[in-house]
């Protein structure tokens, strides 16, 4: 057996931190890459570049900005394939193999998926088909310590307890 040891990837020349290299950062962020490797990119490390932003928090606020209007972009259109597959299951529903006693393939049978029905129509509908809020009916009622003490007793005498000396 061979003791060859891993390459080692040579370290990055690393660069200072600047507000052009902030700004390439930031640009690359929102144009959809992922957080680190956009840092990396423009050749300064995470640590370097997350310590500058903790001592300059107008440029926290524009690097968190970034990564939320990243994010809202990616998850528009996991929503809309989300919405698209959810609408497939419901609607056109999907073919199932059947099979006979035997195993035999006989034939397919269309499914539908209910759960993605009642779903869509919560969201196209809610007025009508949202999940109607339960009231909470809520009564203050003040005991006093010798009211306690006789509630406590009639249901032990109740429960068939001995009763508290």
């Amino acid at each position: 057996m061979s003791s060859r040891k891993p390459k080692l990837q040579a370290p990055l020349p690393r660069k200072k931190f600047s507000n052009a290299i902030f700004d390439a950062a930031a640009k690359a962020i929102i144009d959809g890459d992922d957080t680190i490797p956009a840092i990396e990119k423009q050749g300064i490390s995470k640590s370097t570049f997350y310590a500058e932003l903790t001592n300059r928090p107008e440029l926290a606020e524009r690097f968190k900005q970034a990564q939320i209007r990243r994010d809202q972009y990616r998850n528009a259109k996991r929503i809309e394939e989300a919405e698209r597959e959810l609408a497939r299951r419901a609607i056109e529903g999907w073919e199932e193999p059947v099979f006979d006693i035997k195993g035999n393939h006989c034939g397919n049978k269309r499914r539908y998926s209910d759960a993605c029905l009642i779903f869509m129509l919560k969201s196209l509908k809610p007025e009508v088909f949202a999940d109607k809020p339960q009231a909470l009916i809520q009564n203050n009622v003040t005991i006093t310590s010798k009211e306690e003490k006789e509630i406590l007793a009639e249901w032990r005498q109740r429960l068939g307890a001995a009763p508290e000396k």
